[in-house]
């Protein structure tokens, strides 16, 4: 552990200030559920996945593992490293609240919030689809709140000042509001209320499947933007592939958005391998509504991996009518029994974030 941050503080003498404007914003999704007795805990308990263990896990027996992630010390040191990297910012996946008084049921949001270091880390929210909003008669209120993040020096925003803002699930909208028109208003109050509070109205991003859903979202709803949670080649069908294969499903992800006319936030994904949240069928099933199958990826090498991301900023600065967001988002920081991850783990180190440092650290970043 003590060789990781000496990593840490050896790449941060090495990265460039972020002074001025001369590439997109980039983020990683977080998904934080990372405390000891969860079944996402349980889930790299297997031999085969330990090497999947971020560094602040460690092994307890043959199956076992333990994963401590709520912490104000891990919290520092995830956001060193993120900075380190050249990472902007996280979209944290997140309740909408009704309450600022209360502290956030997310842990990982909480403690970034309380760092010492927390504008060396941008943040923003991917809230989780309606059912994640609370009640409908409570929803101003909670868009008031939402307003105050937005306020918050650290909220990452795009275009001269627009908080940047994801929402998932988004083929939910419809059933939490009663109809389309309700839907779109319900954005509207969120755009409202920070205008209200002095702000510029958010950048609110539809993370979708596909062109098709983001059509629809940006038409019936008034999104701003498309993105997604992640892309995957479902057509592969079962078994593994490359993760070139995975590479060029996000990068034809992006073409279809822009020929449908879309802005795009595109995604950039490190990995896909939930084979680990095959161990229980059952919860998968109530997770997924199927039965645990898919394709998985091998896992990317450094250099698949930075060729990823370099290929999503190319694409921006080549296609700057339908990039106005100027941002990238990754798919993730933490999505670790997924197969998707940026953490530092026991097995790699911070190879992935120098991976990613090499790409980003060569072009000044921006936090607008």
């Amino acid at each position: 552990m003590r060789n990781l941050l000496l990593v840490v503080a050896m790449t941060m003498t090495l990265l460039p200030g972020l002074a001025a404007t001369t590439r997109p914003v980039v983020g990683a999704i977080r998904w934080d559920a990372w405390t000891p007795g969860t079944e996402w805990e349980k889930n790299l308990g297997p031999h085969q996945w330990r090497y999947r263990l971020p560094f602040y896990g460690r092994e307890t027996g043959p199956d076992q593992v333990e994963i401590h992630g709520d912490t104000q010390e891990v919290m520092d040191r995830e956001i060193a490293y993120a900075h380190a990297a050249g990472l902007d910012y996280w979209a944290y996946c997140f309740s909408l609240p009704t309450d600022l008084s209360q502290t956030p049921d997310e842990y990982a949001v909480r403690l970034h919030l309380a760092s010492k270091h927390r504008t060396d880390m941008h943040f923003s929210f991917v809230l989780m689809g309606p059912g994640y909003w609370g009640p409908g008669e409570k929803y101003p209120q909670a868009a008031d709140v939402l307003a105050k993040y937005f306020a918050d020096p650290a909220y990452q925003k795009v275009e001269d000042g627009r908080p940047l803002l994801f929402i998932f699930y988004t083929e939910a909208l419809v059933k939490y509001w009663g109809t389309e028109e309700r839907a779109k208003a319900g954005l509207d109050i969120i755009r409202a209320r920070a205008v209200a509070a002095g702000l510029k109205p958010p950048l609110i991003v539809a993370q979708v499947w596909s062109a098709q859903q983001g059509t629809d979202c940006v038409k019936k709803f008034g999104f701003d933007a498309v993105s997604a949670y992640t892309i995957v080649d479902w057509s592969k069908g079962e078994g593994e592939s490359p993760y070139s294969v995975l590479a060029a499903s996000n990068k034809a992800y992006w073409e279809s958005c822009k020929a449908a006319g879309l802005q795009v936030v595109p995604i950039v994904v490190s990995g896909w391998d939930n084979r680990p949240r095959w161990r229980d069928p059952k919860r998968y099933k109530e997770l997924y509504s199927s039965d645990p199958k898919g394709p998985w990826y091998v896992p990317p090498t450094m250099k698949e991996l930075a060729g990823n991301l370099t290929a999503a900023l190319d694409w921006i600065g080549a296609n700057p009518a339908n990039a106005q967001p100027q941002a990238a988002l990754m798919y993730a920081w933490n999505e670790s029994d997924e197969g998707g991850w940026l953490v530092p783990t026991v097995s790699e180190g911070t190879a992935r974030l120098d991976a990613i440092r090499g790409v980003l650290g060569a072009q000044v970043g921006a936090r607008p």
